[in-house]
């Protein structure tokens, strides 16, 4: 009796072992907000994508000569990573708006930014 349940301990331990182990080899998906800032010609452009778990929050923040016009999308993104180990993100925003389209975009994750196409966007921090 005392060996039945020295062996059904050791078999959940060593299954809870395997999952953290797991777990821990999940990829990486972005967490908090990012964002990319850009001036031209007096226009201040900046967006900010806001990732929680499989939801996005985009938002588009215009100052064109004192007057700021703000949008906002909200939907969900997937990370892909590919054959060659290069990452992809796609996002569905359901109804899309003007500055935020579905689609498929190249991703890249640093320490303390991601890329999405040609953009680089900086973790906000609070």
């Amino acid at each position: 009796m005392k060996k039945t349940i020295m062996r059904a301990t050791t078999l959940a331990l060593i299954a809870v072992l395997l999952l953290c182990m797991l777990t821990a080899c999940g990829r990486r998906v972005p967490a908090g907000a990012y964002e990319a800032e850009l001036e031209v010609f007096g226009q201040s452009w900046n967006v900010t994508y806001t990732f929680k778990g499989n939801k996005v929050t985009a938002t588009n923040k215009i100052t064109l000569l004192g007057t700021v016009t703000t949008e906002t999308a909200e939907g969900k993104y997937e990370i892909i990573e590919n054959a060659d180990g290069t990452m992809e993100i796609s996002f569905d925003f359901g109804e899309e708006s003007e500055s935020f389209k579905d689609g498929t975009y190249t991703y890249e994750e640093g320490e303390g930014y991601i890329k999405i196409g040609e953009f680089k966007y900086t973790k906000v921090q609070k």
